[in-house]
């Protein structure tokens, strides 16, 4: 796992939450929280965010990329097999709650969790099992996801 800061310049990370805060919306079961259709990253707005980005997922291309919205409630575990590589990036976390991981060993499982700083991403391999935390903080939460190929 890498940890990148200081990704989008205030002006810029403002107008992309924004956007993506006008973009969330309940997309039904199997989508827990509020979401972006999974090609926010083609979208004008978000071209400030994408060029950002670039130099971190180089040699890949964005395979899918969405916003998310949580609000202390956690999307429960999964991995992104169709990838090569995961990122998060923390649009808006007050809380700075990260990200939470799930490593087994032959007797018992860990959960390992991340800080999520606003403005960081986090890079991490494709098939580690992750979730969002549950807190029972009532606090909007604003991430990005990308899967890059």
């Amino acid at each position: 796992m890498k940890i990148y800061k200081n990704i989008l310049k205030e002006k810029e990370k403002i107008k992309i939450l924004n956007f993506i805060k006008k973009e969330v919306k309940d997309l039904g079961d199997g989508f827990p929280g509020l979401q972006t259709q999974s090609n926010i990253h083609v979208r004008p707005e978000m071209k400030p965010f994408v060029e950002a980005v670039q130099k971190y997922i180089k040699p890949y291309q964005i395979f899918k990329c969405w916003g998310v919205c949580s609000v202390g409630n956690t999307i429960y575990w999964h991995t992104h097999s169709n990838s090569r590589c995961s990122f998060i990036y923390y649009l808006h976390n007050p809380t700075e709650d990260g990200t939470m991981f799930l490593e087994s060993s032959v007797n018992y499982d860990v959960v390992k969790h991340t800080k999520g700083i606003d403005n960081s991403m986090l890079e991490f391999e494709n098939f580690k099992k992750h979730s969002t935390p549950l807190t029972a903080k009532k606090i909007k939460r604003y991430t990005i996801a990308l899967e890059v190929i």
